[in-house]
């Protein structure tokens, strides 16, 4: 589908839909928007907001951010200025790659990746055949962003542009990724195959307008920013970010365990966006007033660090090394058991500082703390196994 259908598929959803309304809900268009024939993926867009940006000079878009969850709002601009139309998209970290270059079907072209590198486990305990491989596509798009902020590392040659995406075959040879020059899409690269070094159409053409390889992308200087040093003090967490900013990632159990004095608990899953952004809301602020159950949250956490310290004294690989796209740094991942001793929750990220003392940032659910685990290495480690991790109800980072 070219550039001018999508647009007027575009126009003729907000017109057929939404003549009385300025901004709208971005989700409730998506419905409209594929009902009307358009699927953002299979133009090769990760979601339908990289889609909405790349048609800046018809559609705007801001975010309401008067709920504890952001939401997404786009509406029809009436008469797009030259400055619009010539804007440069700013990409976040996990749209960079479909801002820069067309990559065909998403299924089949990540499921194409998939099958040309050694085995492994792409995909979290719930198997999804309508999006079989996520971590696959979290480890290309944020590979990519690494890539872009790395001197020559994308490289460029005539027709053509290449990366290493990092990942190999079952002979350990590198896979890349070649691209080729087209007008016939928004963005202005297309994907023209994955392969190996001088195998295939793909390959000898890498071999041939390539002087050297691309190499990989680089994630630490010393290997000791990869183990957590146990002779440090106990890390200090972020008690009010962690429990009352990311409430939305504390377990259910967890929750249900520390309920807050007179609130009703509901099932965020069985909620709507919205009402589901004001529910956790007025969790966070129930939490933040009941002064026991704080307290109580806080002193869980606390012994869910001691437990994690002990492990990671008895056992090194338990600290596991992560990218942080958003942030472009390496960080660590430690496992919290909140609920029983024997079962991991969520993952804290924490920061070694110039002093050599650690800092508890955040948490996160485990699928993104594997994925963002991924992009440095395939973790080995008894705790965060992608087959028995539960995807949560977000599962978007940005």
């Amino acid at each position: 589908m070219d550039k001018k259908t999508v647009q007027e598929t575009l126009k003729t959803t907000f017109n057929e839909n939404y003549k009385d309304q300025e901004w709208i809900n971005l989700a409730d268009f998506g419905l409209k928007l594929k009902a009307n024939g358009l699927d953002y993926k299979s133009l090769g867009f990760l979601k339908l907001i990289d889609l909405i940006k790349t048609h800046s000079d018809i559609i705007e878009h801001r975010y309401d951010n008067s709920h504890k969850l952001p939401i997404a709002l786009i509406r029809l601009r009436s008469k797009p200025s030259e400055t619009e139309k010539k804007k440069i998209i700013r990409s976040s970290p996990k749209s960079a790659l479909t801002d820069w270059a067309y990559l065909g079907n998403y299924q089949t072209t990540i499921k194409k990746l998939k099958e040309l590198a050694l085995e492994e486990t792409w995909h979290y305990k719930d198997f999804n055949p309508e999006y079989p491989y996520p971590i696959l596509v979290n480890y290309l798009h944020y590979t990519y962003y690494k890539l872009s902020q790395e001197k020559n590392k994308i490289l460029f040659s005539d027709n053509f542009a290449a990366f290493n995406t990092g990942l190999v075959d079952k002979r350990y040879e590198p896979i890349f990724a070649l691209f080729i020059k087209t007008e016939d899409f928004t963005q202005s690269w297309k994907l023209f195959d994955f392969c190996i070094a001088g195998e295939g159409p793909a390959g000898k053409n890498l071999i041939r307008y390539f002087e050297k390889k691309p190499s990989r992308a680089h994630y630490f200087d010393n290997i000791s920013d990869m183990l957590y040093d146990t002779r440090a003090s106990e890390p200090e967490m972020d008690i009010k970010h962690i429990i009352l900013d990311n409430v939305s990632r504390l377990p259910k159990s967890f929750i249900y365990e520390n309920k807050p004095s007179g609130f009703e608990i509901k099932n965020p899953e069985i909620l709507s966006y919205q009402e589901r952004n004001e529910y956790l809301l007025k969790l966070s602020e129930a939490i933040e007033a009941d002064t026991k159950t704080y307290r109580n949250m806080t002193n869980r956490f606390k012994d869910a660090l001691q437990l994690a310290i002990k492990r990671v004294e008895w056992n090194f690989k338990t600290a596991i090394p992560m990218y942080f796209p958003t942030q472009n740094k390496i960080t660590l991942l430690l496992p919290l058991a909140l609920v029983d001793d024997e079962v991991v929750d969520i993952a804290l990220v924490v920061e070694k500082t110039k002093s050599g003392n650690y800092l508890g940032h955040t948490i996160l659910p485990l699928a993104w703390a594997y994925s963002n685990a991924r992009l440095v290495a395939r973790p080995d480690s008894d705790w965060l196994v992608a087959s028995e991790i539960e995807v949560p109800i977000e599962t978007d980072e940005d």
